[in-house]
């Protein structure tokens, strides 16, 4: 069940490594990161031109469907009312830094014991991958549009 606004999950994170296999692109940096509330694994890929993300230090992280504050659903098409063309208030009132994505992969990642999945988003080649309890993460569906949404606690 989605939580107020559109929200499907939504966790502080604190930032733990930078490129773990190497630097790979000049303005990309993949992160790993482990959650504080739902004890999830996160690994984003983040334009540092643009966010540049630091080590140890703590991020709220949410994912949801829509922009609306209301929770209204956002239009696959173009939408002069979209709340960043139009001035609205909405959920990038909120936060420092979003992308738009799509969620293309859910895979069972049961390990001693503990029942986890995988969640794959991809934000227009930035990728994200986030691990975690499946009770926690049943709101992300494959194939569903997604909003990543941070800002530094």
């Amino acid at each position: 069940m989605a939580l107020s606004g559109g929200i499907l999950f939504d966790d502080i994170f604190e930032v733990v490594r930078q490129d773990p296999d190497g630097k790979k692109f000049d303005k990309v940096s993949r992160y790993q990161c482990k959650s504080d509330l739902f004890e999830c694994d996160m690994t984003l890929d983040v334009n540092i031109d643009v966010y540049p993300l630091q080590l140890n230090s703590k991020y709220q992280v949410a994912l949801a469907s829509t922009l609306y504050l209301d929770g209204t659903p956002s239009s696959s098409k173009y939408d002069a009312t979209f709340p960043g063309l139009s001035g609205k208030p909405s959920l990038m009132d909120k936060y420092e830094y979003v992308m738009y994505g799509k969620i293309f992969k859910y895979k069972d990642n049961s390990q001693s014991g503990q029942v986890r999945v995988e969640v794959y988003i991809s934000f227009g080649g930035l990728l994200m991958q986030l691990v975690g309890d499946p009770k926690k993460l049943q709101d992300l569906e494959v194939d569903s549009s997604v909003y990543l949404l941070m800002r530094k606690v």
